[in-house]
């Protein structure tokens, strides 16, 4: 298997962003990224996404989500999420997902995006987890369940029987800065999830200082997720996001080189 194999796009809809670039008196209209799910991950030379939802949209089971999913049709790992950026929610994502995975082989996983985030106390999410798990399961095949976990809020559900349902977590830190210190901040669920599969979440652009990442950061993030794919702590990498690509931040620019450079390598 390749290295790039192991790396993942977190994708929503083009222009998701936009509104993060409009400050200190720059043009909105100068500073809007057009790129969509499907060319940012083919931008990247990459064959796994996982379409991330935002204020619901694209609403299951519309014309718009069964766009998406024929844009899809070279990726090889397709995953769809059950709640979308700040947790929101339609509630019949699982429906929509056993859909799909029923029309296109390429649909192996649902992910859930900020349910950490979305104010739910830790019971509830336990509870809402359990409930996608056993609609995924009326799959013909296994639905893998997914989260994103951020180190920031790790004390608030710091209980292992809340992520009994998922297949695997993703770790990110929103505060980019602290690229250096990810090794000592991922032990934290490596403690807490020693069985459960983990990938690192690795993104283009600081939403807090709302800048791009630095090339130092990204790189220092993309080097030390390489060595653990290979080790085998992790189950791969997933840059977020097409959204904010497109606009000339010299991460992405470093990012797309690193990925021809190294995405060949035999693991």
């Amino acid at each position: 298997m390749k290295l790039k194999e192991k790396f993942w796009l977190f994708a929503s809809r083009a222009h998701d962003d936009d509104i993060f670039y409009a400050k200190d008196g720059v043009d909105l209209k100068r500073c809007r990224s057009r790129i969509t799910p499907g060319e940012g991950a083919h931008m990247l030379g990459l064959r796994n996404i996982i379409m991330v939802s935002s204020d619901g949209i694209p609403v299951p089971f519309s014309v718009d989500a069964y766009g998406y999913m024929e844009s899809f049709c070279r990726m090889k790992n397709v995953w769809w999420t059950i709640t979308g950026s700040a947790g929101c929610r339609v509630g019949n994502e699982e429906e929509f997902i056993l859909d799909i995975a029923s029309k296109y082989d390429n649909v192996t996983g649902a992910f859930a995006d900020d349910l950490f985030t979305a104010g739910y106390e830790p019971h509830e999410v336990k509870e809402l987890l359990e409930k996608s798990r056993k609609i995924l399961d009326k799959a013909d095949k296994h639905i893998e369940l997914w989260s994103t976990n951020y180190i920031a809020n790790y004390k608030i559900f710091a209980y292992p029987e809340i992520f009994e349902a998922l297949d695997g977590i993703t770790v990110w830190n929103m505060y980019t800065e602290e690229a250096r210190y990810m090794e000592a901040q991922f032990e934290v669920y490596e403690k807490l999830l020693p069985q459960k599969k983990k990938m690192l979440g690795i993104y283009l652009y600081d939403y807090i200082k709302r800048k791009p990442i630095s090339v130092d950061d990204i790189m220092h993030l993309c080097e030390l997720g390489r060595r653990w794919i290979k080790s085998g702590k992790i189950e791969g990498l997933i840059f977020l996001t097409n959204c904010n690509m497109g606009l000339g931040f010299e991460c992405e620019y470093w990012l797309r080189d690193w990925i021809k450079k190294v995405g060949d390598e035999e693991i």
